[in-house]
């Protein structure tokens, strides 16, 4: 695969340019190496010429309308198309218990609406319910997406959402995460030229440029700091260029200064026409106190009688009113518990039945008309044009709302070509693997020896429970460890086929080296009858089969209990698998029992002359037939074909 991974200044890429067209022009190979530096020394000067005319043509946002902001967008952007979300007597309950109630409002283009409340009061809550991730509740209101019902998720290709965790892939560089998002969200239509413009300006609005190609590091190997991690956190969602851009809680852990150049790069992202919702966390249910401009806030709070000390913080004084840590006195008989029924009421929204009781407590008629109407920031022509620009761009790009990703064949090359950088990046836990299975090939070969009379059934026998276990604790870490990736990035729309196969196309080299491993001390310490090809091939089958189980317990079960599993399946199978006691029909399910008959009949075959008659003993008494050797290949190669299938329904199907 093909990946971006350069990191020179388009300066320094120029001169290395220049010096190969000195070189030998009659190499054909040189002359090819040219060419591509020749051609992403391009990419990266239009990419910089680009950002550079963006920044010296940049207006003062401040003084821009929304409706100039969605026209500047549709001029600049008009591949991107806007997304406006309104909600409606938004309702989400589990048994009696309302987590949300009565939830009025929408989500505008070219805005950024900052979601606020203390903690438990329903904040993402509120946006799963916005996007259709609220299985197993009950949910009432209406979602419309430019006026029209329907599932948000048919709209998750222009969608991005930055989780609360930062779920990022630690063992890849900054550069190789946000790279990977956009090459497998963006257009499949777009060229490879746009892509890198789109990758060099999210990094240059982020603030990542110093650690491009830094490792974003893991609990146990150090990266980049946490402040930085969060970037690359919601990063990876902007350079997929979306129009519906959700952040659950962007700027926790964050000091001030990365909190604003954070909030600065999402501002630019509102003004190039992107709706912009984010949940931000009061670190000092489920209804609105308030839904409206920050301009006017302070004059609807102050007309219910609540003013705001000196010196603080208007957002802060609020929340703490609601949350109870601030006592302050309203006007009439009205106590900060009616704040959600005053804003229902104020705007002309049905109260639910279960708040008509708090009608009675208040003189409602003296109260209302003590709040002041709220000067909206836009006047009402500006709305209309608005309004007519958001419909006007939809109808124009409707077919945009079905963004043409890259297919799963691409897909399957993009992960390829992570996945092969990942496994390269853990070549000490590699080694560290051949070590242990060469050690084991060491004990169970100087331990167990070939005896003919049972032609070396209890060698083979620790040598089914030694490989089987390593290999299906090796294949755990092919999935459990980045589940929540996975999950992530499923739910953007990537798809999981393309996601499994090169994984599994990966751990193919595993399968072809562990055997070899393994048989360079078993084979010369044990000295069995069978061959070397032989033995290989059983190994091969018996790897390929147990990593297919491997990667079915990594994706029912969490990692501590896929790893215990792992341990005692192999044991337990062997012992059911070569005891005559349990009824043969059991035995044709377990892998161990065509092991084990493989091996032995690859020893068996060895034998001439007058061992013949042994031979026939032993594989008289175990029921074996020396013509089921390819036969006991295939149906473990079977198994493992059947155990990724299963693996693969329950990586689409399971959550």
């Amino acid at each position: 695969m093909e990946m971006y991974e350069s990191s020179d200044a388009p300066e320094e890429l120029a001169t290395s340019s220049d010096g190969i067209l000195h070189a030998d022009k009659g190499n054909g190979k040189r002359s090819k190496n040219r060419r591509k530096l020749n051609v992403r020394t391009e990419r990266f000067r239009r990419a910089y010429s680009q950002i550079d005319k963006e920044r010296a043509l940049q207006l003062d946002k401040d003084k821009l309308t929304l409706a100039g902001i969605v026209s500047r967008a549709a001029e600049n952007r008009p591949q991107r198309p806007m997304l406006e979300v309104a909600f409606k007597g938004l309702t989400l309950s589990i048994g009696k218990k309302k987590l949300l109630q009565c939830v009025t409002g929408k989500l505008s283009p070219g805005r950024i609406t900052a979601i606020m409340g203390p903690s438990g009061a329903g904040k993402t809550t509120f946006l799963n319910a916005v996007l259709g991730k609220t299985s197993g509740y009950k949910k009432d209101g209406l979602v419309l997406v430019n006026g029209k019902s329907g599932s948000m998720q048919s709209y998750k290709k222009i969608i991005g959402f930055v989780p609360q965790d930062d779920i990022v892939h630690g063992n890849l560089t900054v550069e190789e995460n946000l790279w990977f998002s956009g090459r497998c969200r963006l257009s499949k239509s777009m060229s490879k030229a746009d892509k890198v413009l789109i990758l060099e300006r999210v990094i240059g609005s982020l603030g990542l440029q110093e650690i491009r190609n830094s490792l974003v590091g893991t609990v146990e190997k150090r990266g980049i700091s946490g402040g930085q991690r969060k970037r690359v956190n919601v990063g990876i969602e902007m350079v997929m260029e979306p129009s519906l851009l959700i952040l659950d809680e962007p700027t926790t852990g964050l000091d001030s200064a990365s909190s604003q150049q954070l909030l600065r790069a999402l501002r630019h992202e509102a003004s190039q026409g992107v709706n912009v919702c984010a949940v931000i966390h009061q670190p000092r249910g489920g209804l609105i106190a308030y839904h409206g401009p920050v301009s006017e806030v302070e004059n609807y709070f102050s007309g219910l009688g609540i003013k705001v000390p000196d010196r603080e913080n208007p957002p802060d004084y609020y929340i703490d009113i609601l949350e109870g840590i601030a006592k302050t006195k309203m006007s009439g008989h009205a106590t900060p518990k009616h704040l959600p029924l005053l804003w229902i009421l104020h705007n002309g929204y049905d109260v639910p039945e279960d708040m008509r009781k708090d009608l009675e407590e208040i003189n409602m008629m003296h109260e209302l008309y003590t709040v002041g109407s709220i000067t909206r920031e836009l006047s009402s022509v500006e709305q209309t044009e608005s309004k007519h620009s958001v419909h006007q761009n939809v109808s124009q790009r409707n077919d945009l709302l079905n963004r043409k990703t890259p297919g799963v064949l691409a897909q399957y090359r993009y992960y390829l070509g992570r996945v092969a950088k990942q496994r390269l990046r853990e070549a000490t836990q590699q080694a560290v693997d051949y070590l242990i299975l060469c050690i084991a090939g060491i004990c169970i070969g100087t331990i167990t020896k070939v005896n003919d009379d049972t032609l070396g059934a209890a060698s083979y026998g620790y040598t089914i429970i030694a490989v089987s276990l390593l290999c299906q604790l090796a294949a755990l870490r092919s999935f459990s460890p980045e589940r929540l990736q996975y999950w992530r990035e499923r739910e953007s729309g990537m798809s999981s086929v393309a996601y499994f196969l090169a994984r599994d196309t990966i751990d193919h080299f595993n399968t072809v080296v562990k055997p070899i491993v393994f048989l360079s001390t078993f084979y010369f310490f044990n000295n069995p009858r069978s061959t070397l090809g032989d033995n290989y091939l059983v190994l091969l089958a018996l790897v390929y089969c147990v990593t297919g189980i491997g990667y079915t317990l990594a994706i029912w079960f969490e990692l501590g209990l896929a790893q215990l599993c792992s341990a005692l399946l192999p044991v337990v199978l062997v012992l059911v698998g070569t005891d005559p006691k349990f009824p043969q029909f059991i035995k044709q399910f377990c892998y161990p029992k065509w092991t084990l008959e493989a091996f032995i009949i690859a020893g068996a075959k060895e034998y001439s002359g007058v061992w013949l008659i042994t031979r026939c003993g032993a594989l008289l008494k175990g029921g074996y037939n020396i013509n089921y050797f390819a036969i006991c290949i295939g149906i473990m190669m079977l198994n493992g074909v059947l155990f990724r299938f299963v693996a693969l329904l329950s990586l689409l199907k399971l959550r």
